[in-house]
Parts: C-alpha cells; structure tokens; sequence
C-alpha cells in the first residue's frame, strides 16, 4: 500500500536528540519527558506520521508510544534492546549474559507489552579503524534462540548489525529486519533478497556528517574512514535495490548530525543517490516499512483520521 500522504522512518531513537546527547539524556533522566512531546509535534507537521523506535534503557520510548498515540501518530515501541553484557548497547538496551538471562529480561519486557524486539548483535561502524564493528555479540544458537522466542509471542525483531558476517548469521536465524547493515557482501545481499528480510541501511549518520562544515571539522581524524564507508554503503544499496533487496528508510534520527523529523527527509535525500528514483524511494519506504512495523488495517484506518485533523491544526 503506497499512500503520499504519510512517511514512515523505520529507524529513530527519542532518547537522543541529534545534538547534545548528554544533556539531553540528563533531561530524560529525571523523568523530564516533555522534550518529547516536541518532537512528536515535529514529527507530526512534516507528516512523519509512523515511527519504529530502536529502544533505550530510561523508558522514554515508552514514554513515546503513550504521547504519540494522543497525537495520533504510529509508534513502534521494543521499549529497551537486548545486548550482550560487556559489549556494545548500554545507551539502548538491558544485557544479557546467557539465555538464562534472556528469557528473564524477555519475561520482564513482556510485561510492557513491546512492538517488536530488538537486537544489538554487533557494534557501531568503527570510525577510527575502517571495516571495523566490534564483533559479533551472540553465537548463533543464542541469537537463533532469542529470535525465535520472539517469534512465539508474534514479535517481529529487529538487529542493529553490521558485517556480511553478522548480517549472514541474522538472516539465517529468521529475522526480520537488518538495521545498518554496513559491509554486507553479494552473497548475503541474494540471501536477503531470496528471504526477503528488510533492509534498513541508514545513510544519514553517515552522509549527513560528510555534509555539515562543522561536522567535518568535529571529525576531520576520521573523516576519510567515514567517506569510504558511506560510499561503500551507496554502492551495496544500489547492488541490492538491483537484486530485488526490500529496502525501508529508517534515518536513525537522533544519532549525531541526525535531527527528528528532518532526518527522514535526509536519508530519502542519501537514498537517491544509489540511483534510486524518489518515487521509489518513497514507495518503497510506505511498502516496506508498512510490513517492517506490522502496522494492520485497524492502525492505518486510525491514521487517516489523524491526518485530517492534522491538516485542521496545521
């Protein structure tokens, strides 16, 4: 279903904000929530009107999906992501050590009655060191377990992932969607393709870094890492569009230089330079993202209704 008249970014974080991620989790800290409901307002004059959250650990994504629903606006809440102890994911998530630990943690976010579960199997894109992602977090019969157990209780999974390595490994463990997904290989590229699990490549931390002055300037050390890796990612996008990838838009807006509302518009930007014509970009990101936050009738029924009277507001 393709409808103009909504966007949807697969990929955001309410706990940061773009800028000065400290300060602004200090703020959500004390339980200071109403900074978000300025954003949800942002979010809702540009019509970004369907939102999947990648979690946080200080229940403000939570805190989201309850103001967000009294605007009228879609939002896809895991609450908090599930990590490996000791390794990458403490700003979004709760550890876990084993899958004891797992099904204790999973027990516990049952009870706030997640969208979708999320994963941190890998780290961040190293920008000091090209290539490199902090190594994979999970074995496979960890992540194969954690995925499935999500699946009983008909939660789609998300996995921020990067590596074809890692990337490999989630696609055979039965998720849903790769989140980043930065150096996947062809072979794992036809694996998604043939499998048809969702991409969500997230361009703008990245480009929108390489296209701000100061930015540049913030990491000039690093900057020739952060080009190749970006282009790099162009290409791979432009190589899947072309096997038939199912690709979604998600901004991973709140990351640094990547600003709620705009950052969708940034990453659809990001996107068309992988020789993706807009109106594909878009149609994909409304098809795609529709199926990648298992939004039904009933919602987008409700959404309709938002949207009329957004139009009265603004």
């Amino acid at each position: 279903m393709y409808d103009n008249s909504w966007f949807i970014d697969c990929h955001i974080h309410v706990s940061l904000n773009g800028i000065n991620i400290k300060d602004w989790r200090r703020t959500l800290l004390e339980q200071n929530f109403k900074p978000i409901s300025e954003i949800l307002d942002q979010y809702k004059r540009r019509n970004v009107l369907i939102i999947r959250d990648g979690g946080d650990n200080q229940g403000a994504t939570l805190a989201a999906r309850e103001m967000a629903e009294q605007k009228g606006i879609i939002y896809k809440s895991p609450g908090w992501a599930i990590y490996k102890a000791g390794r990458y994911g403490g700003i979004i998530g709760r550890p876990v050590n084993d899958i004891r630990d797992f099904k204790d943690v999973f027990n516990e976010l049952l009870k706030i009655k997640p969208d979708h579960l999320k994963v941190v199997l890998t780290g961040l894109v190293d920008f000091e060191s090209y290539g490199e992602v902090g190594g994979i977090s999970f074995s496979y019969e960890e992540l194969y377990y954690i995925v499935q157990t999500a699946k009983e209780k008909e939660l789609p999974v998300m996995v921020h992932v990067n590596s074809s390595e890692a990337v490999k490994m989630a696609v055979e463990a039965g998720v849903d969607t790769i989140e980043h997904g930065y150096f996947i290989e062809d072979e794992v590229l036809h694996m998604m393709a043939e499998r048809e699990v969702i991409w969500v490549p997230t361009l703008a931390p990245l480009g929108n870094i390489l296209e701000d002055e100061k930015l540049r300037h913030k990491y000039r050390n690093q900057l020739q890492n952060i080009e190749r890796a970006y282009m790099r990612q162009l290409e791979t996008v432009k190589r899947a569009y072309e096997l038939g990838v199912k690709i979604a838009v998600g901004s991973d807006a709140g990351a640094v230089g990547v600003y709620h509302a705009q950052g969708f518009f940034d990453e659809v930007r990001h996107l068309k330079k992988c020789g993706i014509p807009e109106d594909q970009v878009l149609r994909m990101s409304s098809e795609n993202g529709l199926k990648a936050l298992n939004v039904g009738p009933s919602e987008l029924k409700l959404l309709k209704k938002s949207i009329q009277q957004n139009n009265k507001e603004f």
